[in-house]
């Protein structure tokens, strides 16, 4: 039902206007950022996020995981494949966020998201580049208008049937194409409005390669992996907190942990450059009652707190790192 890899997509670049330079091998570096993103040949999958979750045993199974193994996923309870298409973690992302949002009763998270993305309009223009990020950014403010429609609207107002419209927008690339590009493009505004932050995580930055020409290269384009600081970049930017777990479990999974806020929380499981969503245990009540206690004291100590917690300090350095540098930059 999916393909380890999809018919390759046009390559997409970031259009950003500064002067024509060459590095020393002759590479024009404007040329390059002048390719815009084009996607042609796409082939439409009827379930691009699956319909229907499984149990976490079917992982284990998959994995040959023994009992040793698979320990950190005994908090999980189900998995919900996603295709693998070179956009997984995106979509995995973003459709496990806001599967948590149509859930709600309220539209707090909506009217929150609705902010990020005036905010990061703000910032892509102090960036002043020529890219798809008004249209991307367009639909992504139609998806987020439409769902709370869906919370309005009579036959579509159960949180099933909800789910059930959401479930078929991520079924085509025509609905989706914009809502991956604008999630890339906001990476990429995200680490080029905070270069203190994000230069010192990048290897191999030079004088006629910077931050920019990196964005262009490594997030901008279709298909493209995702590595850990594009992940700290993408939650921190839209302040969602993010857990990745290994298959055969891993240092560091929080990626981001939010500011202390209550909020829906994404997580994931990584396997062989794939990413898919599993779905954390519903605790019990009396362990609800604990949690409770627990965010609570947390929230008074502060974020920063919450961040410097962790069990593997040696793994945490991106995330961490861009957490205070950011936190720096932004009292600044």
């Amino acid at each position: 039902m999916y393909r380890t890899e999809q018919e390759k997509l046009s390559q997409v670049k970031v259009v950003v206007k500064v002067k024509p330079k060459q590095d020393e091998l002759g590479i024009n570096w404007s040329q390059i950022k002048n390719k815009i993103f084009r996607r042609e040949g796409r082939e439409i999958c009827s379930e691009h996020v699956n319909h229907q979750t499984h149990p976490i045993t079917e992982v284990r199974r998959h994995h040959r995981l023994d009992s040793d193994e698979a320990n950190h996923l005994d908090a999980y309870s189900e998995s919900r494949s996603v295709i693998g298409d070179g956009e997984c973690f995106y979509r995995s992302f973003i459709f496990s966020y806001l599967e948590q949002v149509i859930d709600r009763q309220d539209t707090n998270e909506e009217n929150r998201l609705l902010h990020v993305v005036e905010r990061m309009s703000m910032r892509h223009g102090d960036l002043q580049w020529n890219s798809e990020f008004c249209r991307s950014s367009k639909a992504f403010r139609n998806l987020i208008k439409k769902i709370m429609r869906w919370k309005r609207h009579g036959r579509e107002s159960s949180s099933s049937r909800r789910k059930e419209k959401l479930l078929e927008f991520f079924s085509e690339y025509d609905t989706t194409l914009d809502i991956i590009i604008f999630l890339r493009l906001v990476v990429a505004i995200q680490m080029c409005s905070h270069r203190e932050v994000y230069e010192p995580l990048i290897p191999g930055l030079r004088g006629n390669y910077n931050l920019e020409d990196w964005c262009f290269w490594r997030v901008a384009p279709a298909c493209r992996s995702t590595d850990h600081v594009m992940m700290v970049a993408l939650a921190r930017a839209l302040e969602v907190p993010l857990r990745v777990e290994r298959v055969r479990g891993g240092y560091d999974p929080d990626i981001y942990t939010g500011p202390g806020v209550p909020r829906p929380r994404v997580t994931l499981l990584y396997s062989a450059n794939h990413y898919e969503i599993i779905y954390p245990r519903a605790p019990s009540a009396e362990s609800s009652s604990h949690q409770a206690s627990q965010r609570e004291h947390a929230a008074d100590q502060g974020s920063s707190q919450q961040t410097t917690q962790r069990k593997h300090p040696a793994d945490q350095s991106s995330s961490h790192q861009a957490s205070q540098r950011e936190d720096h930059a932004d009292q600044s």
